[in-house]
């Protein structure tokens, strides 16, 4: 993570958001995989599909619809 030197926002007027990126994990106790994003989260049956739903939303993330 790169840190902003204290004076940036004298120079600076905008806003720095952080924002979640999305994730794959095992479902616990079951077969699945959870792909994650912040709050959300969506069970996919395999591994290829929960990459398949990943790749999506970094698309989604990256045109910013």
């Amino acid at each position: 993570m790169r840190y902003l030197p204290d004076d940036t926002s004298a120079r600076n007027s905008a806003l720095i958001i952080p924002l979640s990126r999305p994730r794959i994990e095992r479902e616990r106790g079951g077969e699945g995989t959870l792909v994650i994003l912040g709050s959300h989260g969506w069970l996919c049956g395999d591994r290829g599909q929960a990459l398949r739903e990943f790749d999506e939303l970094v698309h989604i993330e990256r045109r910013g619809a």
